[in-house]
């Protein structure tokens, strides 16, 4: 039984200390593809479309906090518009640099490719370190008309 199922059995029921730590293969299959694809509700893990995730600097997007995220780490649904990364924020110009390439993600047995990945780091203009932001990607392979909905994992320094 997985940690999300096991959640939802108890949802009525208060957990002290309980984090949402999913895997990567908990976060395809019942956040992105459950709850966006198949547009089902799932009033537990509701998670937060954040339309402007690419728009602003990292930092001055509002963040819902709760204790139900490890601190200074949040997870939102995306629409990706185009390949551009690319930050015209309010105080700085910067961008969403690729680390390395696209990967798949594989079902727990390993026997078949449930969606696929990519990580990023928030780089300011000018700068020749990273921010200390990073950010996953997760994208279903048979999204449908939800080909451009990805689930982003965002994690602050």
């Amino acid at each position: 039984m997985s940690m999300v199922e096991k959640y939802n059995e108890k949802e009525q029921q208060e957990f002290v200390g309980f984090r949402f730590h999913p895997t990567e293969q908990e976060l395809i299959r019942y956040c992105l593809g459950r709850n966006k694809v198949s547009k089902t509700s799932n009033t537990v893990l509701e998670l937060e479309d954040k339309t402007n995730l690419y728009a602003k600097e990292p930092w001055r997007l509002t963040h819902t906090e709760t204790d139900f995220f490890e601190p200074n780490q949040w997870y939102y649904f995306v629409t990706r518009t185009g390949k551009s990364r690319k930050v015209r924020g309010e105080t700085c110009e910067g961008c969403w640099k690729p680390l390395g390439k696209l990967r798949y993600v594989v079902s727990e047995d390993k026997r078949e490719v449930i969606g696929k990945k990519r990580s990023l780091t928030f780089y300011v203009k000018g700068e020749s370190i990273s921010s200390g932001w990073t950010m996953t990607e997760y994208y279903p392979l048979d999204g449908g008309s939800f080909q451009n909905q990805v689930l982003c994992h965002l994690k602050g320094p």
